[in-house]
Formats: structure tokens, C-alpha cells, sequence
């Protein structure tokens, strides 16, 4: 992936640009990890998708002297985005998983079966750097998972979407992935940090 999105960024140009995927980094929620999404995909501080109802956490189960009994424990993530509702759900006990993904789920019970998911969200966002500023509509690639050694956890991949002119860097940081999201942010942040001091008095 890392290769492809490299080579996609070296074959654009500021008004030339074709279908556009952006890896996205670290960006999930998940029983033992916490709550770690992000509704910002291109780094320009505004939210592109929705998500909303988002909830993780792990059941302990205690014996009568008050230890965790591990082999008991449960592990829940949820998150609707965009109105897709996502769960995920692991068990210890009978090494039992569900995972749903809007309308798909699937299921595993001591080790028969997949509970693990993958699929796309539609989308759509606006930024001022891409495709000047018009709506932009996408997909979100989305894996629900349960199985060890995720247990229960939710990640938004990538994004896709059609570039068709752009501004500046934006376009080619973004197809970089997920590193070229966070140079982009930074950048912008320079950006703004100059304009600011440009515009302040005294300076």
C-alpha cells in the first residue's frame, strides 16, 4: 500500500490528478486502546465524515477473592459513521466474536469462522485545496475486527476519492498516505501561523 500511494504521489501534478487513496494512520477505537478517531481526513481541520455514538470497554470478570478471571473477560467497540452503525464484540469465553459493519456481520466461535470485516462507507467533503472546494464524494474503507490480538476493535483504513485539479502540495502530501495527512497538517498549520504574524500588529 505504502508503494502504491508513494508511486500515485509522484505521478500528480497541481491540475492533473486521477482516483486518490489516502492511507490513514492510527486512526481507530477499540476496547484495550481506547478512542482514537478522527473525523479530519484531509487535514484541513474540518470534519469529513460523521461519527458519532462511539463507546468502548472491557467487562472484567472477578473471582470470589476479587482477581480478574482473564478467561472471562468481554471487549466491546461501537461507532456509527455516517449512520453505519459498526460493533465489535470478543468474548474469552468460548473464544466467541461478532462483527458488523452496516448490514454484513460475521461471527466466530472457538476459533470456526471470521469475525472480521472489511468494507467501504460513502462520503463526501469539502475542502478548499481539493477539487476547488467543490463537494467532493468518496468511500471510507473500514475494518471491524475481533479475533486476537485485536479483540474488539474498529479502523478507518484509507479514503478514496476523485481528484480532478488541485492547489499547492495538498494533493500530492495527500496521496502519500498517512504520513503525507500529517505533513499536510503541519504545513497548514505553518501557513496560518505566517498569515497571522504577517497580520498582526507590529510586525
Amino acid at each position: 500500500m505504502a508503494g502504491a500511494s508513494a508511486a500515485t504521489a509522484a505521478g500528480v501534478t497541481a491540475s492533473q490528478a486521477g482516483t486518490i487513496t489516502v492511507n490513514l494512520l492510527n486512526n481507530y477505537i477499540s476496547a484495550t486502546g481506547g478512542n482514537h478517531l478522527n473525523a479530519d481526513l484531509t487535514g484541513d481541520g474540518q470534519p469529513d465524515v460523521m461519527i458519532t455514538n462511539a463507546a468502548y470497554r472491557v467487562v472484567y470478570r472477578l473471582t470470589s477473592s476479587g482477581v480478574i478471571f482473564t478467561s472471562f473477560n468481554q471487549y466491546f467497540a461501537t461507532v456509527d459513521i455516517n449512520e453505519i452503525r459498526t460493533r465489535a464484540f470478543f468474548s474469552n469465553d468460548y473464544n466467541y466474536g461478532i462483527a458488523r459493519l452496516g448490514s454484513r456481520h460475521g461471527t466466530i466461535y472457538h476459533s470456526v469462522g471470521s469475525a472480521s470485516l472489511t468494507g467501504s462507507i460513502p462520503i463526501s467533503f469539502s475542502d478548499l485545496h481539493i477539487n476547488g472546494g467543490a463537494l467532493t464524494k468518496g468511500f471510507l474503507e473500514v475494518t471491524v475486527s475481533t479475533p486476537l490480538p485485536n479483540l474488539a476493535k474498529i479502523q478507518l483504513n484509507s479514503f478514496t476519492y476523485n481528484a480532478v485539479a488541485d492547489q499547492g502540495p495538498t494533493l500530492a502530501l495527500l496521496a502519500m498516505g498517512a504520513g503525507g495527512v500529517l505533513a499536510l497538517r503541519r504545513w497548514r498549520a505553518l501557513q496560518a501561523g505566517s498569515r497571522s504574524a504577517i497580520s498582526s500588529p507590529g510586525n
